[in-house]
C-alpha cells in the first residue's frame, strides 16, 4: 500500500499543527488587547518551525552524529555569550533579541544534550559516561547562572533519561544520581535566590502566599476551575479579558483554554499530546541502532517534561518554573526547536523504516 512506503510519520507534523492551532486561538483571545501581532508573530514562528522539521529531516544520517559536538561548541558559546549580551526581563538575562524576535540559547542546549549524550554512549566505558556528564554539566550551570533554575533541572532530568535508557551498567549512574541529591541542600541554601527559594516555599504553601510568589498559581487554578466541564466560551473569559492572570499567553495559557473551553479543551491538549507521544514511542521501536533510539527516548522526555511541568504549575501540583507549553504557549525559540527535535525524530523513522526492510522485518 502507498501509506505503508511513506518515509514520515505523517501525524506527527498533523497532531503538531492541531496543536498549534490551539496556541494561536488561545494566544489571540489573550492578547487581543493589544491587537493582532502576537498572533502574527507566532503564526510566522510556526511556519518557519514546521519548515525546520522537515528540513531537520535532509541531514544525512551521519552528519547528525558529527554535528552533535560542533553543536555543543556552539551552544556553550551562546550560554557564555548570553550572560553579558542578553536582553534582560524579570530579572533573568536569557535571550538574544534579534529585533523580528527572541533567541533563547538554552532551547538549543535542550537539543545538544539529546545528541551530544546519545553520542558520547555509543561506547560503553566509565570514561565515556563522566564525559558526557562533564559536558552537560558545563551547559546546566551557565543556564542555572542566567537564572533558569527549571530548565536546568530539566537538562540534568534529561540526561538521565538518556543514561537510564542506553545499556550503561547502573552503579556508577546510581552513584552520581546519589551524590546530587546529596548536594540539595547545599544548592538550596547558597545555590538560590531568595525569590527562588520563595517559589518553592509558596509552592509547598500557597495559601500564605497567595498575594506574592504563589499569586499566579493562585489565579490560574480559579480560572481554569471557573471554565467547569464545556467552559465560558471563546472569548468569553472574564479572567482572560481583564488578565487577572499574568503571563496568561506564554507560561499560564492553559488558564485560557481551561476558562474559555473547560474540561473538554484541556482534555483535548492532552489527547493531542498523548498522540504525539504514541507517534513517538511507535518510532523508538522501529529505531535502527542504539543513536537513533537514544534520540528518540530523549526528545519524548523533553516533550512529556514540559507537557506534565507547564499544565501542573497552572494547575497548582508544580512549582513554577517558565517551562513553555509545547506548540501552544506564545514564543518563537521553543516553537522552532520543539519542530527541529520532531524532525530529528522523523529522520529516525525515515532511517528506521528502511532498515528494517532491508532486515526483512514487519512494519506496524
Amino acid at each position: 500500500m502507498p501509506w505503508e512506503n511513506r518515509r514520515i510519520d505523517l501525524f506527527i507534523p498533523i497532531i503538531v499543527a492541531l496543536l498549534m492551532v490551539v496556541g494561536l486561538l488561545a494566544i489571540y483571545s489573550s492578547t487581543r488587547a493589544y491587537g493582532t501581532s502576537f498572533v502574527k508573530k507566532q503564526v510566522i514562528w510556526d511556519i518557519l518551525g514546521m519548515a525546520a522539521l522537515f528540513l531537520t529531516m535532509l541531514l544525512r544520517e551521519r552528519d547528525l552524529q558529527r554535528l552533535s559536538w560542533f553543536l555543543y561548541f556552539l551552544c556553550f558559546l551562546s550560554l557564555v555569550l548570553v550572560l553579558f549580551f542578553g536582553t534582560v526581563s524579570g530579572g533573568a538575562r536569557r535571550w538574544f533579541d534579534l529585533k523580528v524576535g527572541y533567541f533563547q540559547p538554552s532551547e538549543v542546549a535542550k537539543i545538544c544534550v539529546i545528541l551530544i549524550t546519545a553520542t558520547i554512549l555509543m561506547r560503553k566505558t566509565i570514561k565515556n559516561l563522566i564525559l558526557s556528564f562533564l559536558v552537560v554539566t558545563s551547559m546546566v550551570l551557565l543556564v542555572a547562572v542566567e537564572p533558569d533554575l527549571g530548565t536546568a533541572i530539566l537538562l540534568v532530568v534529561l540526561w538521565f533519561s538518556v543514561v537510564f535508557c542506553s545499556r550503561m551498567s547502573l552503579k556508577p549512574v546510581l552513584l552520581i544520581m546519589i551524590i546530587l541529591l546529596a548536594l540539595l541542600p547545599v544548592l538550596y541554601f547558597f545555590g538560590l535566590k531568595e525569590y527562588q527559594k520563595e517559589r518553592i516555599i509558596s509552592f509547598l504553601s500557597p495559601s500564605t502566599f497567595r498575594q506574592s510568589s504563589a499569586y499566579n498559581v493562585t489565579q490560574s487554578v480559579h480560572t481554569i476551575g471557573s471554565g467547569g466541564p464545556t467552559g465560558r466560551g471563546y472569548l468569553k473569559g472574564p479572567s482572560t479579558i481583564w488578565r487577572y492572570v499574568p503571563k496568561n499567553h506564554t507560561d499560564f495559557i492553559l488558564s485560557v483554554i481551561g476558562e474559555e473551553f473547560g474540561f473538554i479543551g484541556i482534555s483535548l491538549c492532552i489527547i493531542l499530546y498523548s498522540l504525539l507521544a504514541f507517534r513517538i514511542a511507535n518510532v523508538i521501536r522501529l529505531a535502527k541502532n542504539e543513536f537513533w533510539q537514544l534520540v528518540d527516548v530523549g526528545v519524548m522526555t523533553i516533550f512529556v517534561l514540559h507537557v506534565f511541568v507547564n499544565m501542573g504549575m497552572a494547575m497548582g501540583i508544580m512549582p513554577v518554573t517558565g517551562i513553555p507549553l509545547p506548540f501552544i504557549s506564545y514564543g518563537g525559540s521553543s516553537t522552532l526547536f520543539f519542530c527541529i527535535k520532531l524532525g530529528m525524530v522523523e529522520k529516525s523513522y525515515a532511517v528506521g523504516r528502511t532498515g528494517k526492510e532491508m532486515e526483512g522485518g514487519q512494519l506496524w
